[in-house]
């Protein structure tokens, strides 16, 4: 592993989404910065879309722990942050609730409430979700997957800095997501931007990173 220098405290953890975008312009980002990352290598999710959900979260959120303890074994004083893109931000909230002790976290993309969007939304990927369930009994236990989702989850932390940046042109952050942002920015830093799903601008890119160098260097 490489050794982090005094100049350079920090370590980042990258949680990828669902749609396995890769992390190609963070990594060279985080290069240019001189910050080491560690990418991760998450399972697809399987079963039920319901029923399962929480376990294939739980699966995650125990790499992404032992990610942690890994990093912090090997380089006692480090910093550690961690980046979760679109479904990847959800897991990660979802992670963040065992007590992880984390100097920031940007969320990228991540649907506030994603059992609500999943309920309502008319986005391509909502409708699909819905017309995989079998009868309007596992249509109304869609409720019963709220605990994951940001807005919840977020709420049983431990106190992180936390940025979360949403694309204007993303057509995953619909209407079901902006009444949400409002109550994410409550409590944590919420940004708007003229990007797409993708949000790689470099905008983007130095906003999450500057949030990362500064909430690292505070501590």
């Amino acid at each position: 592993m490489r050794i982090i220098t005094r100049n350079n405290p920090c370590q980042v953890i990258l949680v990828p989404g669902a749609d396995s975008l890769a992390f190609e312009e963070d990594r060279a980002e985080a290069k240019r910065r001189d910050i080491p990352v560690r990418e991760l290598t998450l399972p697809p999710f399987s079963g039920h879309p319901i029923e399962d959900r929480q376990a294939h979260f739980d699966v995650v959120a125990n790499i992404v722990a032992q990610t942690v303890d890994n990093l912090r074994a090997a380089e006692p004083n480090s910093r550690i942050a961690a980046i979760g893109r679109n479904n990847g931000g959800g897991q990660l909230a979802w992670a963040a609730t065992r007590d992880l002790t984390l100097d920031a976290i940007v969320l990228v993309g991540a649907i506030p409430e994603i059992s609500r969007y999943r309920r309502e939304s008319s986005a391509p990927s909502a409708q699909n979700f819905r017309a995989s369930l079998k009868s309007e009994g596992e249509y109304a236990r869609i409720d019963s997957m709220r605990p994951l989702d940001i807005i919840a989850s977020s709420e049983q932390w431990l106190k992180t800095p936390c940025l979360s940046q949403f694309g204007r042109r993303d057509p995953y952050i619909d209407e079901t997501a902006s009444e949400a942002t409002k109550i994410l920015a409550k409590r944590f830093r919420v940004e708007w931007l003229d990007d797409d799903h993708e949000m790689v601008s470099p905008t983007a890119l130095a906003q999450r990173w500057d949030f990362i160098e500064s909430m690292v260097n505070s501590t």
